[in-house]
């Protein structure tokens, strides 16, 4: 249920589609940001094992959990004067990197496989997040029209 946040805020900073941030009317639930989490965790188990599900998913949070530990200094470097609403102890962000690199690396060694094609999907992110920040709104225009008829189907609003 926790997972479904992080598409629906991502949604509303426009780096999702704006329909995935619909909110259910009668629960308040983020209730397209649940079927998108739903849908792909059932798309992924589905040809193996749970087991497996956990080992590709807990490959990836820490992949992108260390570019985030990694992106605390660099961006002390690169903007020094930028406000924060509270700073870490560089040692912890030292720590908490090596640990994910221990636990990516570690993952990516016990089963290359598996981790290439999820790292594969991952990158597949890339040319779809730069679709939703095009210059000429060719990819908003589309999602406004979905976002207006998945409003209507699942009785939902922004």
């Amino acid at each position: 249920m926790g997972s479904s946040r992080l598409p629906f805020i991502a949604a509303q900073e426009d780096m999702f589609p704006k329909f995935v941030a619909l909110i259910q009317q009668k629960n308040g639930t983020p209730i397209v940001g649940l079927l998108t989490m739903g849908t792909l965790t059932i798309f992924w188990v589905w040809p193996t094992d749970i087991g497996g599900l956990i080992k590709s998913v807990g490959f990836l949070s820490w992949a992108w959990w260390g570019m985030c530990f990694a992106a605390v200094p660099g961006l002390r470097v690169v903007m020094p004067t930028y406000p924060r609403t509270f700073k870490v102890f560089l040692p912890v962000t030292g720590f908490a990197i090596v640990a994910s690199m221990y636990l990516t690396i570690g993952q990516f060694v016990e089963s290359p496989l598996p981790c290439s094609a999820w790292l594969g999907v991952a990158m597949l992110g890339i040319p779809i997040y730069f679709g939703f920040v095009d210059e000429d709104q060719s990819c908003k225009r589309w999602m406004a029209w979905l976002l207006s008829k998945l409003s209507k189907l699942l009785k939902a609003e922004l």
